[in-house]
């Protein structure tokens, strides 16, 4: 998937279906999903409230999708690319290495 294609769509949508949208709703839909998210891990942990009514993996991973959209819409109202913000952050944090500098990732 194409992050900046994901972020235009997603804004396209998002301008058509709620015209007053705002930082602040995306910054509330991505913590909203988090906790859906959270809340599936933990049922799903206690073996609690799933079974034939709730599947809490197919949960799980439907908040993480939905984290990712909306993030997507925080970035547009940053005024980010999505796409270059998450590659150019992947870029650095897959340079540190924990292992061998577990102090601070990195050769100092």
């Amino acid at each position: 998937m194409d992050l900046t294609k994901l972020q235009v769509e997603r804004e396209n949508w998002v301008h058509r279906n709620f015209p007053g949208d705002e930082l602040v709703d995306s910054i509330l839909g991505a913590a909203e999903e988090v906790g859906e998210l959270s809340h599936h891990y933990l049922k799903n942990k206690q073996g609690i409230r799933g079974g034939d009514t709730v599947d809490h993996e197919a949960e799980m991973a439907d908040a993480v999708a939905d984290c990712v959209i909306y993030l997507a819409g925080v970035a547009s109202h940053l005024g980010l690319d999505f796409g270059v913000l998450v590659q150019e952050t992947w870029d650095q944090v897959k340079q540190r290495d924990w292992v061998e500098y577990p102090k601070n990732g990195v050769d100092q």
